[in-house]
């Protein structure tokens, strides 16, 4: 018997976790989840934000082959594109979901017999719902089918903003004064056009913990954020603990990952996923599957998030589809590979639209399609290994390198494309959604300073 469950934490960044090396004990289960499996240091996804970051999950294709790169509504996913959970069902596995996914985008139902969302009847919390909730549905559906061999999908939308976990949770990585006048470490962030934006994330989080005045210092947001984490954390123990009760531990492979992480104010983004510098990029990949695969073992290649669905077929033995572009990872993790990729590629495609690039000796590339709000360098080039903040941008010192990858990544390109336009392109050619709106409420959208809308570009060089 063989069983899978796929656990996706919504927006957590990698380097949050106390397993991958922070400093806040912030993941006890997950870390105990590492120890007896397989902890990847270096995954990537192939695209984000979220719609196409799962949609590259479900289907093992990335966003420029599938054209899923933004939360575009004029994007549409082909009915002929191979979908994971519906290759499962085809080959008589039970295959549910305890997700909210449908109401953005309603092929994320395709292959599923149950499809569980503890929101349905108010889709405004799709962003919102709780980890309580999500287990509220799994937990009970693993009790009453442990007997089945099963496909398992559960997406815990913590810890996505509004960084607002359980009261228990608030003050877990924090102390000190979040309103205090001479804190001034967001200071930066007031200066941005989407300050109005960013004040009204703010203001939710003051407001559900009674302060009488706004919040000043950046690292009570950061405390959030991790407290969010520490809440998942305890609920997907919880959920861990179901596979032991009912007795298929070790016959379930267990798959935890995220589908993007966070900016909490590196390079000028806050509290949103706007970009493909490290915070966002680098994400989560454990895998245990006590009956097959070693424990505690700690793999430094570089994997993307489509390899997942190609490793759930493998161990399932249902054949991959070809056109499926992940790779096995089961030779790496057997210890018969020491690597699959020698260089991985990530999209954003909402609030930017940014392609990077990462090598195995680490260099990475980042190339701007579209800026968005944020004026951001062209092209960007960092050695991630010395430089882990990307802060000392290299493409003009290393311009040969610059050049190099430059072909590498448009090579790339094209061979995904195969003739193709650019989605990327062809989403900065009709505007980015955020941007599109922003133009539309131009006349509403007032910085603090009063500066309108149209004199903060001229001051930004637009």
């Amino acid at each position: 018997m063989v069983k899978v469950v796929l656990v996706v934490i919504d927006t957590l960044r990698a380097d949050h976790l106390s397993c991958y090396g922070y400093h806040r004990n912030t993941s006890p289960n997950i870390d105990a989840f590492a120890s007896r499996g397989v902890l990847f240091s270096n995954a990537y996804p192939t695209d984000v934000p979220t719609q196409p970051s799962y949609t590259a999950m479900f289907t093992g294709q990335r966003g420029v082959r599938t054209g899923i790169v933004s939360h575009s509504k004029t994007e549409s996913l082909s009915d002929d594109i191979p979908f994971l959970p519906q290759i499962i069902a085809e080959r008589g596995y039970v295959t549910a979901a305890v997700s909210t996914l449908y109401i953005m985008r309603k092929w994320f139902v395709r292959g599923f017999q149950y499809y569980m969302n503890p929101v349905a009847g108010n889709p405004s919390r799709i962003q919102q719902v709780d980890a309580d909730e999500i287990n509220s549905f799994a937990i009970p559906w693993i009790k009453q089918n442990y007997r089945k061999d099963f496909f398992l999908f559960v997406h815990y939308w913590d810890p996505h903003g509004l960084y607002i976990p359980p009261e228990r949770y608030r003050w877990l990585w924090y102390s000190g004064d979040p309103t205090d006048p001479n804190n001034h470490s967001l200071d930066e962030v007031k200066k941005q056009v989407l300050w109005p934006f960013i004040y009204k994330h703010l203001e939710a989080i003051r407001e559900v913990n009674g302060f009488q005045s706004d919040i000043t210092d950046l690292e009570f947001i950061v405390a959030q954020y991790d407290g969010e984490i520490s809440y998942v954390d305890e609920k997907f123990g919880e959920l861990l603990q179901v596979l032991d009760d009912v007795g298929i531990t070790d016959d379930t492979m267990v798959i935890l990952t995220s589908d993007h992480g966070e900016s909490l104010g590196e390079h000028g983004f806050y509290f949103d996923h706007a970009d493909v510098y490290q915070p966002t990029i680098h994400v989560p990949l454990i895998i245990r599957y006590p009956k097959v695969f070693p424990e505690g073992k700690v793999i430094d290649a570089l994997v993307q998030l489509i390899d997942i669905p190609y490793l759930i077929l493998k161990v399932l033995g249902i054949s991959v589809p070809a056109r499926f572009q992940g790779r096995d990872l089961i030779p790496l993790i057997l210890g018969e590979k020491e690597r699959v990729y020698s260089t991985v590629y990530s999209n954003q495609g909402l609030w930017t639209a940014k392609r990077a690039l990462v090598t195995d000796d680490g260099w990475k590339l980042i190339k701007t399609i579209d800026q968005g709000f944020w004026r951001t360098p062209k092209i960007e080039l960092y050695n991630i290994v010395k430089d882990p903040g990307e802060e000392n941008n290299l493409a003009e010192e290393e311009r040969d390198l610059t050049d190099q990858l430059d072909l590498k990544m448009q090579r790339w390109l094209e061979e995904n494309l195969d003739g193709k336009p650019d989605p990327l392109r062809l989403i900065s050619s009709v505007g980015l959604p955020p941007v599109r709106w922003v133009e539309r409420e131009r006349e509403k959208f007032k910085v603090r300073t009063k500066a309108s809308y149209e004199e903060w570009r001229k001051k930004m060089g637009y």
